[in-house]
This record gives structure tokens, sequence and C-alpha cells, in this order.
């Protein structure tokens, strides 16, 4: 008769380890926010290729048309902060759904500019959709203090990432989807973004949950305190540099993406179904980078250098642009700026989210938002007068203008600590 059989010390083996209900809740909520986020950036993207062929059809100069996309940000610029601390204190859902149901408005008024009386009438509300689809695209920065709020702080530079990614995404579609159509009709790529942006508020109010807990709200008496405050807090602060850093490197990446259309319809003729596409490959490099490299490098000690090294590559790209040709120096060209954006953006965000207090999110992040937005609004302003130095060079000089900004943000980049404190 044989021994017994004892199992060995190998074979026995801990009983598998139940899925954590919180860990999943979490996952889903990061789903739920990048769709919003991306469903909301289609939307955006969709008017890329075309918003400033239409504004020419109302007779609208260059500096105008530079102006038209400068609108936006100043906008943002203005309500980033204020809805950034209105999220911290009534919460993110409520923010995010209002500014979608906003923004089908402005993407309506848009439509409706082909229908009016007189070119005139036309050009002023584009300006004034401008204006409604700024003041909405402004809570972006509740979109980011939602994934702060449901993320550690280690983990953030990657959940930011998401974020890009979603950005790369919506400019990877969108303006592919607006040059496709335009062969519908002038107003069709408003209606289509306007029926985007009333399916994702419809979308996010059925399953976007609160993630902002009650006792966590602040308690702010009126939005220009949460201005003021916004601004006021980060001075002598880790938060300065960055800020500053955001400013300069939006500022100089909108000098080259105000002139980017003009520039290419201008030196190579390129069509507004051209440039969706030239805009659909930077969108997929930063679908790429932002999506899911950026996840496995960017760690608390690495995001300084990360963020270094893209504005190296943005710095580069824009001093090489004007000199490119299509096709392989073109998309080499802006395939640089689109890895140096992807490095850059997710980690300076995740470095001013980790030096903020929980409570401060939103604020934080709206102050960065801000500080984004002005840099959109100055871009432009730049832009116009400087595309005509030496016309025969078409945007030389704005484009090297942008890229001596994006060489000062490298300056300002290296004031911040190697690791910001995390909060």
């Amino acid at each position: 008769m044989s021994a017994p059989y004892t199992p060995s010390a190998s074979d026995i083996r801990p009983p598998a380890a139940a899925p954590d209900p919180g860990m999943a809740l979490k996952r889903q909520q990061h789903l739920l926010i990048f769709l919003t986020v991306l469903i909301d950036l289609i939307g955006f993207g969709i008017l890329i290729p075309i918003l400033q062929s239409y504004g020419k059809r109302y007779g609208a100069s260059d500096w105008e048309l530079t102006m038209l996309m400068g609108v936006y940000s100043l906008m943002q610029f203005i309500f980033a902060p204020i809805l950034g601390r209105l999220s911290d204190r009534i919460g993110r859902r409520p923010v995010i759904l209002a500014s979608l149901i906003g923004s089908t408005v402005g993407y309506l008024i848009l439509a409706g500019a082909d229908f009016a009386s007189h070119p005139s009438v036309s050009l002023a509300l584009l300006f004034f959709a401008r204006v409604v689809t700024g003041i909405c695209g402004a809570s972006f920065s509740a979109a980011q203090a939602y994934l702060a709020d449901i993320t550690s702080p280690e983990k953030r530079a990657g959940v930011m990432g998401m974020i890009g990614a979603a950005f790369g995404l919506g400019f990877m579609i969108g303006p592919v989807l607006g040059g496709l159509a335009t062969h519908f009709g002038r107003p069709a790529p408003f209606f289509l973004a306007a029926g985007l942006s009333i399916l994702n508020f419809l979308y996010a109010w059925k399953k976007l949950p609160e993630s902002l807990a009650p006792e966590l709200r602040g308690k702010v008496s009126t939005a220009r305190a949460s201005l003021l405050r916004s601004w006021s807090a980060a001075r002598g602060t880790i938060l300065a540099p960055l800020i500053a850093a955001n400013f300069l490197v939006i500022t100089a990446f909108s000098i080259m993406t105000t002139c980017f259309i003009l520039f290419t319809e201008h030196r190579f003729h390129l069509t507004p179904a051209n440039n969706g596409l030239l805009f659909g490959f930077i969108g997929l490099i930063g679908v790429f980078i932002q999506g899911g490299l950026i996840r496995r490098i960017a760690k608390p000690h690495t995001e300084r250098p990360l963020a270094l090294a893209g504005i190296v590559c943005m710095t580069i790209s824009l001093i090489l642009l004007p000199l490119s040709a299509p096709w392989a120096g073109l998309l080499g060209v802006i395939a640089l700026t689109a890895i140096g954006n992807s490095l850059t953006s997710p980690t300076l965000n995740s470095m001013a989210s980790r030096a903020a207090a929980a409570t401060d999110q939103g604020a934080t992040l709206g102050a960065m938002a801000s500080a984004g937005s002005l840099g959109r609004f100055v871009g432009p302003f730049m832009a116009g007068p400087l595309l005509y130095i030496q016309p025969e060079k078409y945007a030389q000089w704005s484009l090297w203008t942008a890229a001596l900004i994006m060489a000062a943000a490298f300056l300002v980049t290296q004031m911040v600590p190697p690791s910001p404190r995390t909060a």
C-alpha cells in the first residue's frame, strides 16, 4: 500500500486575491472621462481645417483670421480658473455638463453664420460663437481635476497623458471629419460638431458620476476671488515656473498652429482636406505617445527631463518648419513637433497637480489651463503682424519667433526642482 500523498510547499498556492471593486470603478471613471473629453475634442477638431477658410469667405483679413483663433483662447484664459474653482466648490460633473450644452449652442451659431443676410453679420456671428465655445471649452480644467481626484499622485502623469491621447485622437479624427463634411455644404461641419456635442452631453449625463467628495468641496464666495486666488497662490511656489513654462510653450505652439494652415495654403497650395490629414498625422503620434508610452516612461523623477526633451524637439521643429517642403520634409518636421508636444504637455500638468493640495486640484489645473489659454490668445495676436515680414518667405518670422519663445520655456522649466513634492 502506497504512502498517502503529502502536498509540497510548491503545490500550495494562496487563493487568488478578490478583484478590488474600487480599482474597477476608477478604471471605469477613467474611461468615461476619456470618452467625454475625446468626443468634445473631435467636435473642436472638426473646425481646425475649415474655420479660417470660412472666415475668408466673409472678407476677414489674415490678422482677423488669427484673432478668430485667438478669441477662443482669450475666453479660456478668463474662465478656466473660474470654472476650475467652481468645480472645486460644486463638483466636476455639473461644470462639465453645462459646458457641453454651451458648446452645442456655439456650434449652432457657427452654422447659422452661413445664413446671415450680410458678410459682416456672418463674421460677427463667427466671433460671437468663438466667445461662447471658448467659455465652455474652459471646463477642460474641471476634466483634468476629475482625473486628479481619482488618481494617486505618482500615477498622474500617465493619466494626464490619457487626456493628451484624447487630444491626439480628437486632432486625428476631427480635422479629417471636418474636411470630409465640407462636401455636404459649408455649414455641415458645424452641424456635425453640434450633434457630437449634444450626444456627448447625453452620454455624460447618464454615465459620468461625480468624482469630488462633498467634504472636499471648497467654499469660494465669488468667481472673481477664484481668478485672483488661482494666480496669486502660485507666487513664490513651484507652481510659478510651471505656470510660466506652460504659458511660453503654448504661446509658441499656438503661433505655429495659427500660421500652419495659412502657411501651407500660401506656400504649398494645400486644401482644407490636405490640412485635415496633416493634423490627423499629428494626432496619430499624440495617441501613440500620450495614450501609452508616457505611462511607461513618466515617473516623478523623469517628468522634468521629459518636459525639457519635448521643448527641445519643438524648438528644433519650429526652426526647420519654414525651410521644409512637402512631403517627406514637412511630415518629418511636424512629427518632431507632435513628439515634443506629447512629451511636454502631460508632464508639466502632472508636476503641477502633484504640487497642489487635494482641495485645490481644480484651481491649480485651472491656473495651468488659464496660462495655456492666455498663450493661445497671445500666440495668434503675435503671429498676424509677423506673417508678412519678407512676404516671399511667408510666416518664416512668425515661426522663428515661436522658436525663440520655446527656447525661453526651456530656461524657465530648468527652474523647476527635479522632483516636485507630492500633495
